[in-house]
């Protein structure tokens, strides 16, 4: 991303810094769960049903900690797409 960023200094639309931020984002956040970026992605593209999507299994992890009252145990579902 710095290599990026010092070579074309920008993206060159609003468009594209956004496309950026999401990806950059999902990557953090598969990082974070443990699931492969690449993995994931392909699975959405080939609509596979494989891997779970974010927000359930970022549901699931939270439920396995103590956030307070907000917070649910729910048991992990399975894919259906």
């Amino acid at each position: 991303m710095v290599q990026r960023r010092n070579v074309s200094y920008a993206t060159q639309t609003t468009e594209g810094t956004k496309a950026i931020d999401t990806f950059m984002s999902l990557v953090a956040t598969t990082r974070k769960l443990g699931i492969s970026f690449f993995e994931y992605v392909r699975d959405g593209i080939s609509k596979a049903g494989i891997i779970l999507p974010l927000a359930t299994i970022i549901r699931f992890q939270a439920s396995l900690h103590s956030f307070g009252w907000s917070w649910q145990a729910e048991s992990l579902p399975t894919a259906n797409y």
